[in-house]
């Protein structure tokens, strides 16, 4: 099974919520900032950059229309940095496999490894055997790092609970759905923060939620995407990496909120906004950080901050369609969270009523990354 994210898959049951607004700054929406990529000034020649070879490891194909796409814009940014060439290891198997495969990018020189599938414990058991050697790079891993590996991530929480506003703002049934892989945390943090970010601007809004299996079936994904069209969902978004969600909205005459990539040129009919996660800059500065000798590995995930400038994760193209009231009210959310607030508080209460998270109880990054297992009011799901 090609799970992105491993690391959510055994996460324990919930019996407590840390008090915080952790993974928020207001330097940027949440969590550690890059390194500088400026280097001193000095009057003796610029010595050549040291060369790095990174290779990049994907799940589904090159061509996705979405997740890959994206991931590949920041990669493409890394092969601008002096001394820096990429690769691509597309269609990268959950398995042993993997593990041969990235072995095999060692042997033929690859000296950084940024992993977008989730590989988790296959990658960081191949980098502990190349301490000194190799940098690792392992996507939303909450497990102890070695010395040679970092976990990144972004506080995607906050760019869901921005698609809800967006959502909340522009339904006409009060249903919204999404179209979603996989049952684990992650992805549970990913519905229950849209539907309040929905219910922040349209209490009575309920969200249906349809599982594929998969990150990449659109065959499934228009399906799923149909099914909640019929019913009665007049906004969709995915978290599936493919843009079948928003090609089915257009067909449709219902709208749509991107995850990942800008989709409004694929469905300029139906997108409203997107949330783009665009890690150029960072990327950018650790390839910097590879070569002037700052690289810090280890230590708990490292979250890339959310802002407005090109290059970072931010909020991408609103549609034509879209009121300038809806599209102000969906701005004035991001920027209050680019400000440094945190608007996942309780009281939260899951789909029986029952409060889970008390009043002024602010959810923090390990809860969002990792632990949250029950669904909040207003969500009901099928498939998975």
């Amino acid at each position: 099974m090609n799970v992105r994210f491993r690391v959510v898959l055994a996460a324990a049951a919930v019996v407590a919520v840390a008090v915080t607004a952790s993974g928020c700054s207001s330097s940027g929406g949440g969590g550690t900032t890059s390194p500088s990529a400026s280097a001193p000034v000095s009057s003796s020649p610029a010595a050549p950059a040291k060369e790095l070879k990174v290779t990049w490891t994907y799940t589904g194909p090159e061509k996705d229309g979405g997740y890959n796409e994206i991931n590949e814009v920041a990669m493409n940014a890394m092969a601008t940095v002096p001394g820096v060439t990429v690769q691509p290891i597309y269609d990268v198997p959950y398995s042993d496999a993997a593990s041969q495969l990235l072995k095999q990018a060692i042997a033929s020189g690859t000296n950084v490894i940024v992993d977008t599938v989730g590989l988790g414990k296959l990658l960081t058991d191949v980098c502990k055997q190349y301490i000194g050697q190799v940098t690792c790079y392992s996507g939303a891993d909450a497990e102890a790092q070695p010395s040679n590996s970092v976990s990144w991530w972004l506080p995607d929480w906050y760019l869901g609970y921005v698609a809800g506003v967006a959502a909340g703002s522009m339904t006409k049934t009060h249903t919204v759905g999404m179209v979603v892989p996989y049952k684990i945390p992650i992805a549970v943090q990913a519905i229950n923060t849209f539907a309040l970010g929905c219910q922040s601007v349209d209490p009575a809004c309920q969200l249906k939620v349809v599982f594929t299996n998969s990150y990449f079936d659109p065959a499934a994904a228009t399906t799923a995407s149909e099914t909640l069209a019929a019913a009665g969902a007049d906004v969709l978004r995915n978290i599936t990496d493919d843009p079948s969600f928003c090609k089915v909205a257009d067909s449709k005459g219902i709208y749509a909120v991107g995850e990942y990539n800008d989709f409004a040129a694929q469905c300029p009919k139906s997108i409203i906004t997107s949330t783009v996660w665009d890690f150029s800059n960072y990327m950018m500065a650790q390839a910097v950080a590879n070569q002037d000798g700052t690289f810090a590995g280890g230590g708990p995930t490292t979250f890339v901050n959310l802002s407005d400038a090109p290059g970072d994760p931010h909020l991408g193209t609103f549609g034509s369609f879209v009121p300038q009231d809806v599209q102000d009210k969906v701005k004035a959310a991001y920027a209050s969270i680019l400000a440094g607030t945190n608007p996942l508080v309780g009281p939260i209460s899951d789909q029986k009523g029952v409060v889970k998270v008390p009043a002024g109880t602010a959810l923090d990054s390990t809860f969002l990354l990792t632990k949250w297992d029950w669904y909040v009011k207003g969500v009901t799901t099928s498939g998975g």
